[in-house]
């Protein structure tokens, strides 16, 4: 679909302390690059606390039709993942099925991770790989025609006193071109990282 650039990302924090609360949130243009670098270090907790959650929510094609999700979840300092994840980029080059009189659209492969286990390494690895995702810096996609993408992180973490919570989410839009190369988003950025992390975990 042919469409103006589409380009945004939104982020809020909160921590909480006992019966004191205090929150900052708001939304802010994709293009603050300097913005966004930090923002990515926000769930870092996740990836030292011994009780947590990250959620990851993509949404591809128009209207977000082709939904993925992704649990991260530690508990006692165990991490476990679970989803499932469209792998998008396997509709490049060949996203319809053309005949004289209609156009069928086609669904890309889906990536389906049952409850894995996963080591101190592999949690590291994970929340790096989405960290090199959210700090690269962004170019606005550059295609005729694209389809929308989306993602939404949101996370919870807990002390080791559990008198502490930290909690916060980030969500990107932006358009997604059928090839590689053309431009780079945030949006993009974290569902290639799914697929990735998917694949590389056995994800079927």
């Amino acid at each position: 679909m042919n469409r103006r650039a589409r380009w945004f990302a939104g982020v809020s924090f909160t921590v909480a302390a006992g019966a004191a609360a205090a929150s900052a949130g708001g939304a802010e243009s994709a293009s603050a690059k300097s913005a966004s670098a930090k923002s990515a270090g926000r769930y870092a907790c996740v990836g030292n606390s011994s009780d947590a959650e990250l959620k990851v929510d993509l949404g591809s094609g128009e209207g977000g039709v082709w939904a993925s999700e992704i649990t991260l979840t530690v508990m006692g300092g165990a991490a476990e993942i679970s989803g499932v994840v469209y792998d998008v980029d396997k509709l490049t080059g060949d996203t319809s099925t053309k005949t004289k009189t209609k156009t069928k659209a086609r669904k890309p492969p889906q990536l389906r991770l049952k409850p894995k286990t996963l080591t101190a390494a592999q949690r590291t690895e994970l929340l790096e790989g989405l960290s090199q995702a959210l700090n690269r810096p962004e170019e606005a996609p550059d295609c005729p025609v694209s389809t929308v993408q989306t993602a939404k992180l949101s996370w919870s973490c807990k002390s080791s006193s559990g008198n502490t919570s930290t909690s916060g989410d980030m969500s990107f839009e932006s358009d997604r071109c059928p090839a590689k190369g053309r431009g780079y988003t945030h949006a993009v950025g974290v569902a290639d990282w799914a697929v990735a992390a998917f694949k590389r975990l056995g994800a079927r």
